[in-house]
């Protein structure tokens, strides 16, 4: 799972996989955590800048593409520590949130 240390879970990360940019939301599980948005440029990883304890209960996406903006189906957990998350294209206009299991990245 998530590595926890002193000041909490490591903060989220997605990499954006996709050959397009894409925006969107980190839900986190309580209300005493705000939520992050992001922006994240294709082949490229956007890092929260913290996160404490709060775990993520869901990540939305939206892909920029040439046929307009599409909605990534989105990550959801009843709450997860876990950090690394990816934006895949999983079809024509089909995109999907996901956990990272493995840190080996395409070249």
């Amino acid at each position: 799972m998530g590595n926890r240390g002193p000041n909490g879970y490591d903060p989220v990360q997605i990499f954006n996989s996709t050959s397009f940019n894409a925006f969107g939301r980190v839900e986190y599980a309580s209300i005493f955590c705000s939520d992050d948005n992001y922006n994240v440029q294709r082949d490229e990883t956007w890092r929260a800048s913290s996160r404490g304890v709060c775990l993520v209960t869901r990540i939305t996406a939206t892909v920029r593409t040439p046929s307009g903006n599409i909605e990534a189906e989105p990550y959801t957990s009843s709450g997860t520590s876990y950090s690394q998350f990816a934006i895949i294209q999983v079809g024509v206009n089909r995109f999907q949130v996901t956990r990272v299991v493995s840190a080996k990245r395409r070249r």
